[in-house]
């Protein structure tokens, strides 16, 4: 979903005014918002979204400053998306009002369209499977949605299935088919784990390597915290921990403050049957102080990307 455009009016602009064969020097608005968009992608692909949105932000106000609106949007977008991957649901939700407004004067269908996508994110992230049901629907039936939007929006009504407990779920499964590439198998892995217990840690273990062959953060801490809830329903309480920690360990890398705060609270109850009182007193205070917005790479064991 990741792209460079290029200002192509200031461009021509400059390409106007030039003399003769001197070379065409692009303004410096235009070489920075590319290189800041450059530095954010390769920062998101590897997983560093505090400095991806730092990046995307800073080309963000460069195109603001030109009133280039389409660049305007797809810079919000991308800020929209590096921010769920850190949990952040409330910056992500202002950001998405920020493009819809652009949006609304400056048209762009697929760029609506993958803002709809991050909306249904956010309400799963919020563990509001109904309303993430309701929009992915709308896009799924979207005629003229991209193929790769709607192909995750397919997986996305699937998991909001399964979180809502929906009796339809193994409907939406069957709808996924073959995967396409070792990250959709690894994310239909997860899936099928969700719907069979008995087979989850094969299936957990098989999409761990495939998001560990990739070196893909959040599918190897999702991974993790779902095999270690699936642990803790079977009471495997010392299993649970370790499949928890091993979560928490790549959140906090992360900074993702929001998902460190969920698995310290799954940790508390973990503790506390493994009677470990004082442990489970230290994963209570964690959680409280990052829900508070703390500090992730104060917590313990944190050891935060650059």
């Amino acid at each position: 979903m990741k792209r460079t455009r290029f200002l192509a009016p200031i461009l021509s602009t400059a390409m106007l005014a030039a003399c003769g064969s001197k070379p065409v020097v692009p303004p410096p608005v235009v070489s920075s918002s590319q290189t800041f968009m450059a530095s954010g992608m390769a920062a998101y692909d590897d997983n560093r979204y505090t400095e991806a949105r730092s990046y995307f932000g800073r080309a963000f106000m460069e195109y603001r400053s030109v009133d280039d609106q389409e660049h305007e949007a797809d810079a919000l977008t991308d800020l929209v998306d590096a921010g769920l991957q850190q949990g952040d649901v409330g910056a992500a939700r202002d950001q998405l009002r920020q493009a819809r407004a652009v949006l609304a004067s400056h048209p762009l269908p697929e760029v609506a369209a993958r803002l709809k996508l991050l909306d249904a994110y956010a309400d799963l992230l919020d563990r509001n499977p109904t309303d993430a049901a309701t929009t992915l629907d709308g896009l799924l039936n979207d005629a003229a949605a991209p193929a790769d939007i709607k192909r995750a929006a397919l997986f996305a009504r699937t998991q909001a299935a399964f979180d809502a407990k929906s009796v339809d779920a193994p409907q939406w499964l069957a709808k996924l088919g073959s995967p396409q590439g070792d990250l959709e198998q690894a994310r239909l892995d997860r899936l099928q784990a969700l719907a069979d217990s008995a087979k989850a840690p094969a299936l957990y273990a098989d999409a761990l390597q495939h998001y560990q062959t990739a070196y893909f953060r959040p599918g190897i801490a999702a991974t993790h915290e779902e095999w270690g809830v699936l642990l803790m329903s079977q009471q495997d309480w010392k299993g649970a921990r370790d499949h928890l920690q091993r979560a928490l360990d790549v959140r906090l890398w992360m900074n993702d403050a929001t998902r460190s705060a969920r698995i310290f609270d799954a940790l508390q109850q973990v503790d506390t049957a493994l009677g470990d009182s004082a442990t489970a007193s230290q994963d209570a205070k964690w959680s409280d102080y990052l829900k508070n917005g703390g500090d992730t790479t104060k917590a313990p064991g944190a050891a935060s990307n650059p």
